[in-house]
């Protein structure tokens, strides 16, 4: 089941070059009426959502377009989502992102999904299938101590979320610079650009403009605007692959001599 409420404005724009005074006043009364539907729709919507006996976690973990991921456990808030999410951003300055909160409906688990800008929760939605089940287990096991902090925030990924979760808040997260974490710990592009890199120049002394192009044309992430192996100067490009390179222990770019390099 998937539940979606949208919070925005709207509005009605008269045709036409000439507008009489009744045009003006049905345009206003429009206008009115359909703001006021919209008003009734929401709250009927999230009024719907409590009948159903939508009960809340103690937890929320935040997805940040900057900041990356951020948990809050043993939340006692307002028994209310929105007004909690809200509470949370008030006092953890964001920018964008979203925020999962585990929930049941009856005797089924689901996530609570709420989507955030600047100016607060502007959408939000409530997943009950396979997906969230799987979803809100994993983060009910690691909220009772039965999986370790740096291997719950390894698996609780967008690469993650993006497979199992029918959002669209999820599909369309983007970070804005790839969390420094996931870059070290996660990132499936580092295997295939090093693996492509041994491939097409095995243990041969290059140029390394040569291997910056290949990055380049390699790497490409679906989870951060900026990528560190995409960044537009070619030296930068090929010293951030290899710190990682050398980190997870897949291997290293080294500078045999001026200009030229070789893949280990």
């Amino acid at each position: 089941m998937t539940m979606t409420i949208n919070y925005h404005q709207s509005s009605v724009q008269p045709r036409g070059n000439r507008i009489t005074s009744l045009d003006a006043n049905l345009s206003i009364s429009v206008i009115l009426n359909i703001k006021v539907y919209i008003l009734l729709l929401s709250e009927n919507l999230r009024a719907g959502l409590i009948k159903k006996e939508l009960k809340l976690k103690d937890i929320l973990i935040l997805f940040d377009r900057n900041s990356g991921v951020s948990v809050f456990q043993n939340f006692m808030g307002y028994n209310n989502p929105m007004d909690d999410a809200e509470w949370v951003l008030e006092r953890n300055p964001q920018t964008r992102g979203f925020i999962l909160r585990p929930v049941s409906i009856g005797e089924r688990d689901g996530l609570w999904i709420g989507e955030y800008t600047n100016n607060g929760i502007v959408q939000c939605e409530v997943l009950c299938d396979k997906g969230a089940s799987l979803i809100t287990r994993l983060i009910t096991n690691y909220a009772q101590r039965k999986v370790p902090e740096r291997r719950f925030i390894e698996r609780l990924n967008i690469s993650l979320l993006k497979e199992k979760l029918r959002s669209e808040i999820v599909q369309r997260f983007k970070y804005y610079e790839c969390p420094s974490d996931r870059v070290y710990h996660t990132c499936d592009e580092v295997e295939k650009v090093y693996e492509a890199l041994k491939e097409k120049y095995g243990n041969n002394r290059v140029p390394y403009s040569n291997v910056a192009d290949e990055i380049l044309a390699v790497a490409r992430c679906s989870e951060a605007v900026i990528c560190p192996f995409r960044a537009s100067n070619a030296f930068e490009r090929i010293y951030n692959l290899n710190k990682v390179l050398k980190a997870r222990g897949f291997g290293e770019i080294k500078f045999v001599s001026p200009g030229i390099v070789q893949i280990t």
